[in-house]
C-alpha cells in the first residue's frame, strides 16, 4: 500500500519514522516485519526489510538506521511523502498464556520488543527488558519503553551506562536471582542471540529468537535467509523471523 509519513524523529544514524497505513497496522504482529521501496525509486531494485516497531490501529512505527543507498533514500523522504510499503510478512512472538516475559534487545535489534512489551502488558502480564550495547548512544528506545511500563536493565560494552559489560552477563545475573518463572523473547546481533540461547538453557527457561538475515524478497521466494532449524532449512522471511531458540542450529 501507498503509506503516509506522518512522524520522522532522528536518533543520531538512526530514524524514527511513523505511517500511516490502517491495512498493515490492524494485521501486525509482535516480530513481523515490512519491506519498503522509496516511491519513485528503481535503484536498489530490492526492497529493505525492517521490523515493525509499534502499531496502533491506523499506524505502524518503524527504527531505521541509515547503512546503505535506499536507508538514505528513506531517512530522506518529508513528511506527508508516500512510502511503497508491503506487509506485515513472517511469523512473529507467541503471545499465549500467562507467564511475565524477559526480552533481551542488543541495539538496533530492540525495535520488535518494543511491539511485543506493547501487547504484553496489554494482557496483563509483567515483562522486564534487558538492553545491551557498544555505548550509551546505542540503547535505544529507553523512554518508549519505560513509558510501556517496562523495568529495564542496561549494558554498555564501553560502561558509559548502566553495568560495564554484554547484555548476556546482565541476563546470566538476573536468571539467577529470579524465582518465578518466566519466557525469554530475544532480538539483536546473531552472536547474541547464540550467547542468550546457551545460557536459556542451562536455565531451562522457553525462548524465542528474532534472527537477522539479509531478507531480498521477504516472501521466502529468493531463499536468500534461509538457516538451518530442527535439521531442516527454513527461511527466515517466511517461517521466521521468530524461531524457538533452542531449534535453531547455531554455527
Amino acid at each position: 500500500m501507498k503509506a503516509v509519513l506522518i512522524k520522522h524523529k532522528r536518533l543520531g544514524v538512526y530514524h524514527y519514522l511513523v505511517f500511516n497505513a490502517p491495512s498493515i497496522a490492524r494485521a501486525a504482529k509482535p516480530g513481523q516485519f515490512v519491506e519498503i521501496k522509496v516511491a519513485g525509486e528503481q535503484s536498489p531494485f530490492w526492497r529493505r526489510p525492517f521490523s515493525i516497531c509499534r502499531a496502533t490501529a491506523t499506524t505502524i512505527e518503524l527504527l531505521v538506521k541509515t547503512v546503505g543507498r535506499g536507508t538514505q533514500l528513506l531517512a530522506q523522504q518529508s513528511l506527508g511523502d508516500d512510502i511503497d510499503i508491503t506487509g506485515p510478512f513472517g511469523n512473529g512472538f507467541t503471545l499465549s498464556g500467562k507467564t511475565p516475559r524477559l526480552l533481551v534487545g542488543g541495539g538496533f535489534g530492540i525495535a520488535p520488543l518494543l511491539f511485543l512489551l506493547d501487547k504484553v502488558k496489554a494482557q496483563g502480564r509483567s515483562a522486564e527488558v534487558l538492553m545491551g550495547g557498544r555505548c550509551k548512544k546505542d540503547l535505544l528506545l529507553r523512554r518508549e519503553l519505560r513509558q510501556a511500563g517496562a523495568t529495564l536493565a542496561c549494558a554498555t560494552e564501553d560502561g558509559s551506562f548502566g553495568a560495564r559489560g554484554l547484555v548476556t552477563q546482565v541476563l546470566e545475573e538476573r536468571l539467577s536471582q529470579l524465582k518465578h518463572k518466566v519466557i525469554i523473547a530475544a532480538a539483536g546481533p546473531n552472536p547474541m542471540l547464540r550467547a542468550v540461547t546457551q545460557i536459556a538453557r542451562k536455565h531451562a527457561i522457553p525462548t524465542e529468537v528474532s534472527l537477522e538475515e539479509v531478507m531480498a524478497c521477504g516472501m521466502g521466494v529468493c531463499n536468500g535467509c534461509v538457516v538451518r532449524v530442527a535439521g531442516t532449512y527454513q527461511r527466515v522471511c517466511k517461517d521466521g523471523p521468530v524461531f524457538n531458540a533452542f531449534e535453531v542450529e547455531w554455527e
